[in-house]
Formats: C-alpha cells, structure tokens, sequence
C-alpha cells in the first residue's frame, strides 16, 4: 500500500473513533468519516494480546495487501480497520471476502450520510 493512504496522526485517528461511526463483523471492525480530500487515508490496530510481532505484523500486511486492491472504494474516506483475534484463523481469500464486506458496508453508509445532508 502507497504511503499516501496511511493515516498516523493520533488526533485524527481519535476523532474517528469518537465520530462513532462503524460497521463490523466477528473478524473486523471500521470506523469512517467522509471527507473532502480524493485520496482515502487508511490506519490499521491490532491488539498486543493477538500473538508476537511476528503474527501481528503478518496480519497488517495481509489486510494492506486486500485493501490495496480495492482502495478506489473508499475515496473520499478516512478509516480505521481494526483486526479482531478471530481472524488469524481465517485463510487468505476468507479474510479478503470479510474486508470485501466491511468496505461494501462503508460505501453504503457513506452513500446514505451523503443523502442525508
């Protein structure tokens, strides 16, 4: 993934979270905001208590990877992705269908805040 898209700032990160907007499954969860800027920025969390290093930082290259594939879809978009425990269970194209369905799910609430306003 581009480095264009990371999102690092703290105080950005936390008014995501506080927005409460979010959508999820068993294996992840999201927290979005429209935005005025094109390009999407993107954060990734996973817990301490999931595994080594090791394991945590396979998991964030696997859902980068997903997500690059697929990041024309959340233009206009600022995002947390937070990967649950039960994920490492999931084989690659499991993983890939559940992010599909996360970011599915992002379109269609951004589609409806925008009528909204």
């Amino acid at each position: 993934m581009n480095k264009k898209y990371i999102l690092k700032k703290n105080y950005e990160i936390e008014k995501l979270v506080q927005r409460k907007n979010s959508v999820g499954n068993k294996y992840y969860a999201a927290y979005f905001i429209k935005t005025k800027e094109q390009n999407p920025s993107i954060a990734f969390s996973i817990s301490k208590k999931i595994g080594n290093a090791v394991v945590r930082n396979y998991e964030k290259r696997v859902v980068k990877e997903i997500i690059r594939k697929e990041i024309n879809k959340l233009s206009y978009c600022q995002c947390l992705i937070i990967i649950k425990k039960n994920s490492t269970e999931l084989s690659f194209n499991e993983k890939e269908s559940q992010l599909l369905y996360i970011l599915k799910m992002i379109q269609k609430k951004n589609k409806e805040n925008r009528n909204e306003e």
